[in-house]
């Protein structure tokens, strides 16, 4: 089985189209005005962002909350740190990564509303990956 696509509802759909383009090298192959963008990366994933009102209703991201995210994976700390980095000379609100589970991590809010992870593979320990 192959995962096709991700959905993200987002209330900044071109704000997050810019940042997946420039951070983490997505790029938009639809685009319908403020309410959808269809982007892909080099493997064929897709990921749709929408900010699709109606559909939407009362329905609203946690404010303080990292549930709902997307993650990225990088293969050290020096790129982890990289992209971190790169979005704090931007201007973008992000901590500082640390060691969070096994990974060099860290989480910062999208335009949209959702949360983006940037962290490295978890290495966790046999015992680790059998506790619920």
């Amino acid at each position: 089985m192959k995962l096709n696509h991700i959905n993200l509802t987002s209330v900044d759909v071109r704000g997050d189209r810019a940042m997946f383009e420039t951070y983490f090298g997505l790029r938009c192959s639809v685009e319908k005005g403020k309410a959808l963008a269809v982007m892909h990366d080099e493997h064929g994933m897709l990921l749709v962002l929408n900010d699709f009102a109606k559909k939407r209703g009362d329905f609203a991201y946690p404010e303080d909350s990292d549930v709902h995210h997307i993650g990225f994976i990088q293969d050290n700390r020096e790129e982890v740190d990289a992209v971190n980095a790169q979005l704090r000379a931007d201007g973008w609100d992000v901590p500082e990564p640390r060691d969070y589970h096994g990974a060099w991590t860290f989480y910062f809010k999208a335009k949209g509303g959702y949360f983006v992870e940037v962290a490295t593979e978890t290495r966790l320990g046999p015992r680790d990956s059998t506790a619920a």
